[in-house]
């Protein structure tokens, strides 16, 4: 019998001559699932993982840099007769080396967790399972994000797909159909709104210019000047905090420029972003600034005792690390640290009113986890909170930076280690959009404190007390200096449009979190403390409500009665909390300035100046 060692997912595995390339790929594999069975061991060249066993351990034989958590497999929580398959379609997933293991092992904790749904439901084989059945499981995730609730669907799709190559052949088309289905807007929007904001530019002065003086002090605790610099050089260089602690030493290069009268440098380092498998890295280049060689000189130096007595050849070996590489967890803490140590130099304790895009962390919080010393919490008190810069927004205020001097997009591509420039485009909001963001903001700000235009909302008193609060303490007259009021609330309390309303977004009403999936769901329908809008925004909103009638009627229809629930429930909110109020402030603006003024001034909702009382009847009669 020949046999053949291949390397997939980093793991040498010893196939015979039966495992041929459909085999790998999951076309037809019950024959080696049958003789897997009988010998109970997977043939993997070195451990022994069992294929009897619950728990499929891998972490010895990955890439080093896959967490141990994200290469064990556990299967004791799947029904008995899902058992085989679930864990046969693991094994196909692996050899197929389509995905990191990591992604594998999310893409089996999503298939258990569908099966475990079936169970509950009294459903024992796939055969039994009906496109109703699954769009319920579906409906059921409606608090995740919409990316996540399409890889849910995909992968239940595969586990299908392999179902029937493999298990026993069903008819599920009209499944495969609806699981390949894409919401492509709701996808959009999130993405729209998982965009990290920059870096405020007066917070990065003074948090590089401190940390600046820590890494060039040598009277400092080495650990202190290490994650300075190393924070420095993740400011200076754009990379992600996985490649940057996976940075070595002699890494850094240069070239003569400019005819030879000047050097510059660039610093070498792997990254496996964008590449095929866990074992796959590839070598990239990025330009080096003075600070960011500077930064990358103390490393070496400071750590060089170190490294000699571990043996190691990284740039960053924290003196009480544990795991090296750290890990981008320590790596944060270490952020986290240095900030608190040095926060009112910094000026980062009590500022989320000042700095909203910011991730912001609680004293009391961090005491009771014990993660860092009391040497850096006993000068707060535990109601103090800590803004801090996420890893990425390092980037994304670098990517700024670059444009905003006129550095071209294919040279920021390839700075920042993109692949497409499109990556790199949505990293920055270019000038125009930001111009015309801030007009939007001062005209509708103009209309709140003129009184020209009232805003409807849940916390719109607590919104003019705060605007009252702050025309007054300014001790500014509103009908002399106007603009300069406007500027100032503007800055204080920004303003986002939305379709069918403003958000004051991140304002000192309620912080809006960018990583709840809740606050993603709120803000999609309105209903956050945040939203605000306006009687002339009604066109906007009636739009929603004759959409979601037709989409009511279409659930009727094809008797789909939950859902045709849902549609209502979401159009009586909208009639109750936008399309009222709208009308009843439109009455007032009718009564008081004139029909025609109205739609001189508001040409959009001419139909409802026009229409008023035909309107009211009509949307009225769905909450009487």
């Amino acid at each position: 019998m020949n046999v053949t060692v291949k390397e997939l997912q980093n793991i040498q595995w010893l196939f015979n001559d039966e495992y041929d390339d459909s085999v790998l790929q999951g076309i037809n594999s019950n024959k080696i699932f049958e003789r897997l069975k009988k010998v109970d061991k997977l043939p993997i060249v070195s451990g022994d993982i069992y294929f009897s066993s619950d728990i499929w351990d891998f972490s010895t034989v990955v890439h080093k840099t896959v967490p141990r958590r994200k290469s064990t497999f556990t299967f004791k929580d799947v029904n008995e007769e899902f058992k085989e398959a679930v864990k046969f379609f693991t094994l196909v997933q692996i050899w197929q080396d389509r995905n990191k293991i990591q992604s594998i092992y999310s893409l089996v904790y999503q298939v258990r967790h569908f099966l475990s749904y079936l169970v509950s439901n009294d459903i024992y084989s796939l055969e039994y399972v009906s496109l109703q059945t699954v769009k319920r499981y579906i409906d059921n995730l409606e608090n995740f994000t919409a990316s996540t609730i399409q890889k849910h669907k995909y992968a239940i799709s595969d586990f299908f797909q392999f179902y029937t190559n493999n298990i026993k052949k069903i008819d599920w088309f009209d499944i495969h159909k609806y699981l390949h289905s894409y919401d492509s807007k709701a996808i959009l929007a999130q993405r729209k709104a998982n965009k990290w904001d920059t870096i405020p530019e007066d917070y990065f002065n003074r948090l590089i210019t401190c940390l600046n003086r820590i890494m060039n002090d040598e009277t400092e605790a080495i650990d202190d000047r290490g994650i300075s610099a190393m924070i420095i050089l993740l400011s200076q260089t754009g990379l992600r905090n996985g490649e940057i602690c996976d940075c070595k030493i002699d890494c850094i290069g240069s070239l003569k420029i400019l005819d030879g009268t000047k050097t510059a440098y660039y610093l070498r380092y792997t990254t496996k972003k964008n590449t095929k498998g866990n074992g796959s890295e590839r070598e990239v280049y990025t330009v080096m600034t003075d600070l960011a060689r500077q930064a990358y000189t103390i490393l070496t130096k400071i750590y060089e005792k170190r490294r000699v007595s571990i043996g190691s050849n990284l740039l960053f070996v924290p003196l009480k690390a544990r795991t090296l590489p750290v890990t981008e967890n320590t790596l944060d803490r270490m952020l986290t640290a240095i900030l608190l140590k040095h926060g009112k130099e910094i000026g980062c304790i009590n500022v989320t009113d000042k700095y909203p895009t910011l991730k912001t962390q609680n004293v009391g919080i961090l005491t009771d986890r014990h993660v860092l010393s009391v040497d850096y919490l006993n000068q707060y008190e535990r109601s103090d909170v800590i803004s801090i810069p996420r890893p990425h927004q390092f980037r994304v205020h670098l990517c700024n930076q670059l444009f905003q001097q006129g550095v071209s997009l294919l040279f920021i591509k390839k700075h920042m280690g993109h692949l497409e420039r499109e990556m790199t485009v949505s990293y920055f909001r270019q000038k125009e959009d930001l111009d015309k963001e801030k007009e939007y903001a001062e005209s509708v700000m103009r209309l709140i404190v003129t009184g020209e235009s009232q805003v409807i909302g849940e916390a719109k008193d607590t919104l003019m007390k705060i605007i009252d609060e702050f025309i007054q303490n300014s001790k500014l007259n509103v009908a002399t200096n106007l603009d300069e009021i406007i500027k100032g609330l503007t800055k204080k309390i920004p303003i986002r449009a939305k379709n069918g309303g403003i958000c004051i977004k991140s304002g000192p009403i309620r912080d809006c979190s960018k990583s709840d999936p809740t606050d993603d769901l709120f803000c999609a329908y309105g209903m956050c403390i945040n939203f605000f809008h306006t009687f002339y925004m009604i066109d906007i909103n009636y739009n929603k409500y004759t959409t979601l009638l037709k989409t009511i009627k279409y659930n009727e229809e094809k008797g789909f009665r939950k859902a045709a629930e849902k549609e209502t429930s979401k159009l009586k909110w909208i009639i109750e909390n936008f399309l009222i109020p709208e009308l009843d402030d439109l009455r007032k603006e009718m009564m008081t300035k004139g029909e025609v003024s109205i739609k001189q001034k508001y040409p959009q909702i001419t139909f409802f100046v026009d229409n008023f009382d035909s309107i009211y009847e009509e949307i009225s009669s769905w909450i009487k």
